[in-house]
């Protein structure tokens, strides 16, 4: 797939841009130029030290420019994103999203109306993990601004080490900040990485700071050569090192809980993995419950008869591949033991029971509430959850609804069977759904 990457020249999309290499082709960077430092949206330090980063990755690169006010800057970027189609030809978006549901509603939402795909492949990773695995990929990146207290001056222009990564830890634990930065606390910018064919050298800076509030500024920069051996290296279409490793542990991995996670994107292990399996299976490993993931097309009857609970994950907005091929997933119906399926997961699972899928498109939080007691979802009442799909599905005959409309269900489940559905994600919101799922007896 040929992607844009929206690109702020901070780690988060210079890390979505390093993995989506891997994977697939990177088109162009896609910059918003903000007149408003404050902006909802993006990034503003340093920003203009993007072109010298397209210059240093050598790929092309799309400034576009916005008065930054709150909304109205959503249609420059739809703007600048639908120039990027037609100039580039990229098929998706690709993001740097971590948590904010904020912004990935919103640029989620764009793509969707441009008809293009969107993928955020750090969501929901885990934030300490990810800091160190950006030291263990050789990126060297710096705080560029502080915007909340306690980060005092001495963060400014600062090199995230591992001492840094250990002081966010304990920040973390005792003002429950977001050590990534991702709830506006503090921003950063790449001077190098593996994806640079050269690093950017800072000439000149200078800071400015107030009231637990400040900028570092860069004044004066240039590219300079890097260390012989250290060119950027070719695209293996395998993701980077640590998160290779990841990836193998959790295709070979079967530890306590011997829970399966099936992927249902089209393509087996492509980068909407990330996004839509990973951040599951990373919160039943927080509860203390193992997990391991396959495809739904590379599933035997045995992977099926040596689970002991089974969760169909969900998919990005626009696959819909796996309607096109039930017939791998008509095991459903025989299986007794816990089985949920979430968002494309319920779908799939009200198809397979005779159900229909009918279009029902929803993106961010929203309130839903909760009419029938359930062991996954406990007694009637009022959920805030994360939305992110185009269809719905009606309530299949032998289920019970839990909340929403029998021609569009929220989640139900089976009359006499541990079987549910969710339509909604909890993996972002109500993570405690899933521990809840995990310890129901096999």
């Amino acid at each position: 797939m040929k992607f844009g990457v929206l690109f702020s020249g901070g780690k988060d999309s210079v890390f979505a841009c390093h993995l989506a290499m891997q994977k697939d082709e990177v088109a162009c960077l896609i910059t918003i130029l903000s007149e408003n430092p404050d902006s909802y949206m993006f990034h503003t330090p340093n920003i203009r030290c993007t072109d010298m980063q397209a210059r240093a990755m050598e790929i092309p690169i799309l400034s576009w420019t916005t008065k930054g006010r709150k909304e109205e800057e959503l249609q420059d970027l739809a703007a600048a994103i639908s120039a990027a189609r037609d100039r580039y030809g990229i098929e998706g978006i690709v993001t740097g999203a971590i948590e904010s549901v904020y912004q990935a509603a919103r640029v989620q939402r764009i793509c969707r109306e441009l008809g293009l795909w969107c993928c955020s492949p750090l969501w929901q990773i885990n934030q300490i993990d990810y800091l160190r695995l950006l030291l263990k990929e050789s990126f060297s990146v710096i705080i560029s601004g502080v915007y909340a207290y306690p980060f005092d001056q001495s963060w400014l222009g600062a090199m995230l080490s591992e001492e840094r990564i250990q002081i966010l830890q304990s920040l973390q634990k005792k003002y429950k900040i977001n050590p990534s930065g991702e709830g506006g606390e503090l921003e950063t910018l790449v001077l190098d990485g593996p994806l640079f064919y050269k690093r950017i050298e800072i000439l000149k800076a200078s800071q400015i700071y107030a009231g637990h509030r400040g900028r570092f500024i860069i004044e004066k920069a240039r590219l300079a050569d890097k260390t012989a051996g250290k060119r950027k290296p070719e695209p293996s279409g395998q993701p980077a090192g640590h998160f290779r490793l990841l990836q193998e542990s959790a295709r070979t991995e079967k530890d306590r809980g011997g829970i399966l996670l099936i992927d249902l994107c089209a393509a087996s292990d492509s980068l909407f993995e990330y996004e839509f399996v990973h951040p599951i299976r990373a919160a039943l490993k927080d509860s203390g419950y193992g997990s391991h993931i396959l495809h739904y097309s590379k599933i035997t009857p045995k992977d099926i008869d040596a689970s002991e609970k089974i969760i169909l994950c969900g998919t990005a907005l626009k696959d819909d591949d796996y309607l096109h091929k039930l017939g791998s997933l008509s095991w459903i119906k025989d299986f007794r033991k816990p089985l949920m399926g979430i968002c494309a997961g319920m779908q799939a699972i009200s198809a397979v029971y005779g159900g229909s899928i009918l279009s029902c498109p929803a993106i961010g939080l929203t309130e839903i509430e909760i009419r029938q007691e359930s062991g996954i979802l406990g007694e009637p009442r009022i959920l805030e959850v994360f939305q992110l799909h185009n269809h719905a599905a009606t309530l299949p005959e032998g289920f019970i609804l839990l909340a929403g409309q029998g021609d569009a269900a929220l989640a139900f489940q089976h009359q006499c069977l541990p079987t549910f559905g969710l339509l909604f994600h909890p993996e972002v919101r109500c993570r405690w759904i899933l521990e809840r799922f995990a310890k129901l007896p096999g």
